[in-house]
């Protein structure tokens, strides 16, 4: 079986001694575990090419137009859920290492262990069906078959009754393979979900090679913040890790060296709102325009207009103070918002309002949870034509110096929001959510400015997601 979790023995230290081609899905998830190994492979001067794909089709053109000239292949959150070998047709001396957080992985490549390995997490668990319940049955038809197609001349009148006989209870036992193994493969196909984020493996390696640093934890902070918000793992998955994660956390932010550096990052737990980029907007644009908030109060609506306004008294905060920008607020209220919302949520039926998370300062001045970081990379990867751009932008955005493309991130992600409320708004109004069984569907017009935003996949499920909710 294909199974890598040894990353440093069976995985870096193999491919770090070639040239490396990497492919990469558009996910922020991905993106972060692209940053890491940029990183990881700057230190080691390791030389590789790095190319986002937003498909089957664009990583088959991609890998013709790179044969030859690699050895070594490594698919990032892509890969996993297709056969590898039938779809690209490499030569028998190129190997692939595919990290994927997309579940079920292919059978194919899991018992492939030639030239496929997967890469995972060490404490995750796999159910994967008998190597002999998939295959055993067709490689041993192909041996008998082979066998009396051999001897098939010369048979003697009385052999040819039992080799009948045969034949048919041969017959007989493939048809019953045949029908458990479809049974299988249904059942082992028959949900879709995500394993352990690619990003989070990827830190466990910079901890076994020594690599770590407050850069790489926050890059896998995000990549797991990124897979609960999206809603790719419960709760609990990400609580879990998170506890994993403290530690090192605390390690890496207990020294005060450096601590006057304009540039520093500092990364501290906090319970976070869940509330869209709140420090970088108003607090009544992102009540009006965060998910959670959003479809409880119904703000599209004169009642939940109303009904919010009444949320903003109970708090004791001013209209005129909420639409103001979060950091022109009054210090006592923009100190106390979080615990004044958490009193009055109560109220109002928000009790989940909060969940822990991390925050990193940089310098003096900028303040970003985990959450901004994961909107404002979805925006960029989503706001350029090309898929390569998108890429280009959202890794310059994981790097702390360029808060330029941060903000703007932000920005885009702020319209997005804007543009998700904004739809729902006409989905309700026209009457357009259809009930479909246990499926709700609703038609987005091809027209601008929806051509925009919901013809992106990440764009599009949040809508879905926000329309399911309301």
């Amino acid at each position: 079986m294909g199974i890598v979790d040894q990353l440093s023995e069976d995985f870096y230290s193999v491919i770090r001694t070639h040239h490396v081609l990497v492919f990469a899905a558009l996910d922020v998830d991905a993106v972060c575990c692209c940053k890491m190994l940029q990183y990881l492979f700057k230190v080691d001067d390791v030389q590789y090419t790095l190319v986002p794909v937003t498909g089957k089709e664009e990583l088959q053109k991609e890998y013709l137009g790179h044969v030859g000239q690699v050895k070594v292949v490594v698919l990032i959150n892509c890969g996993g859920g297709i056969n590898i070998l039938e779809l690209l047709e490499p030569e028998d001396d190129v190997n692939f290492y595919i990290l994927d957080s997309q579940r079920p992985l292919e059978l194919d490549n899991v018992y492939n262990q030639d030239q496929v390995q997967i890469v995972v997490h060490d404490k995750e668990d796999f159910d994967f069906p008998q190597f002999d319940d998939i295959y055993a049955s067709d490689m041993e038809s192909e041996r008998e078959e082979d066998y009396y197609s051999d001897e098939e001349s010369g048979v003697e009148p009385n052999n040819k009754k039992r080799k009948t006989e045969y034949s048919y209870e041969r017959r007989k036992r493939k048809h019953i393979w045949k029908k458990k193994r479809q049974e299988i493969m249904f059942k082992y196909k028959e949900l879709s979900y995500h394993g352990t984020s690619v990003s989070y493996i990827m830190f466990q390696l910079a901890l076994q090679i020594s690599r770590g640093s407050n850069e790489v934890i926050w890059w896998a902070i995000i990549g797991l913040t990124e897979q609960l918000l999206y809603e790719k793992i419960d709760r609990d998955t990400y609580v879990s890790h998170l506890h994993e994660l403290q530690p090192h956390v605390l390690r890496l932010n207990r020294s005060e060296e450096d601590s006057s550096s304009v540039n520093r990052m500092k990364i501290a737990f906090e319970n976070e709102l869940r509330l869209v980029t709140y420090r970088h907007w108003t607090f009544y644009e992102s009540l009006c325009h965060s998910d959670y908030t959003s479809c409880r109060f119904k703000s599209w609506t004169m009642k939940g207009q109303k009904k919010l306004l009444e949320f903003l008294a109970d708090m004791g905060i001013p209209l005129t103070q909420s639409k103001q920008k979060f950091l022109a607020m009054d210090v006592q209220i923009r100190d106390s918002l979080k615990e004044w919302m958490i009193e009055s949520a109560r109220k109002f039926g928000l009790d989940d309002i909060t969940y822990g998370s991390f925050v990193a300062q940089i310098g003096y001045k900028h303040y970003f949870c985990a959450a901004d970081i994961v909107y404002c990379v979805s925006a960029l990867l989503e706001d350029n034509v090309k898929s390569s751009s998108g890429f280009l932008a959202a890794l310059d955005a994981l790097t702390r110096d360029n808060l330029d493309k941060i903000m703007e991130g932000l920005e885009i992600a702020k319209q997005q929001q804007i543009a998700i409320v904004s739809q729902v708004r006409n989905f309700t109004d026209m009457h357009q959510v259809v009930c479909a069984g246990p499926f709700i569907y609703a038609y987005v017009d091809e027209s601008p400015p929806n051509s925009k935003w919901f013809f992106n996949p990440i764009t599009l499920g949040k809508l879905a997601r926000h329309l399911r909710d309301t």
